[in-house]
């Protein structure tokens, strides 16, 4: 999965569509419409080349936090997956070989996403998991932070998503096809609202936007309910019905 997030990244990084949908069905296959809104969110990342190595370095090295052997053999406060990875990098020299090669700066930025992803996962905003209350978490330390935070956090996982199904082909994104880019695509609209919308509105955009693509009413607060369920169980178009059934 490291080996596929990173090359992904990379592909992302230098716009190479070929190489990104390698492994991809030509039936699922990521269309150009939807890359062309992936190049925009790499645009609006405006990541430097000293920040892409750092975030290649935390695909290379975030498997470590959840080796649960190692996590018994550190503080128990220190054993969630970022935890784990953030106290590697900062107390055990050595251990992680790819974070030596950063610049403390790099080094800095990495444990302030570790500590962000706690605050805000974007899995759980996709499926509805999560609540308003994380989005504001993540508006705080925008804030507070600064934007560049903001930003590296969402490539850090949007990578990290790429390689999900890196265990079936590392030679791209396997994961992010036409479908999960479309989700994930919809998502990232609204969190890049954040600096000017309420957490509200980020997170109940995002949700009634899904129920919608799934041809769920959302004009009454029951139907909302329901369409924040869809999310909850990764429902398709196909299983609306069912779901309104029950």
């Amino acid at each position: 999965r490291a080996m596929a997030s990173m090359l992904s990244m990379v592909f992302l990084m230098r716009n190479s569509y070929d190489d990104f949908v390698r492994p991809q069905h030509s039936s699922r296959r990521l269309s150009q419409e939807n890359w062309a809104k992936w190049q925009s969110f790499i645009q609006w990342a405006n990541i430097s080349n000293e920040q892409l190595h750092a975030v290649l370095v935390f695909l290379a090295v975030r498997g470590a936090g959840k080796v649960k052997s190692l996590a018994k053999a550190l503080p128990p406060d220190a054993q969630c997956p970022e935890d784990v990875v953030s106290y590697l990098m900062g107390n055990v020299s050595g251990i992680l070989p790819s974070a030596s090669h950063l610049s403390s700066d790099m080094i800095d930025l990495i444990k302030a996403a570790l500590l962000n992803m706690k605050r805000f996962n974007l899995g759980q905003f996709l499926q509805g998991e999560g609540t308003p209350a994380n989005v504001r978490a993540l508006q705080d330390a925008g804030s507070t932070d600064n934007e560049t935070l903001l930003k590296f956090s969402l490539v850090c996982q949007i990578g990290s998503m790429c390689g999900i199904l890196g265990t079936k082909s590392q030679e791209g994104s396997a994961f992010m096809d036409e479908q999960n880019s479309t989700n994930i695509l919809a998502a990232i609209s609204f969190l890049r609202q954040i600096g000017s919308a309420s957490s509200h509105a980020v997170y109940w955009g995002y949700i009634l936007s899904r129920a919608r693509a799934l041809g769920f009413p959302t004009e009454e607060p029951h139907q909302i309910a329901i369409g924040r369920l869809a999310c909850l169980c990764r429902s398709t178009s196909k299983e609306r019905g069912l779901l309104q059934e029950a």
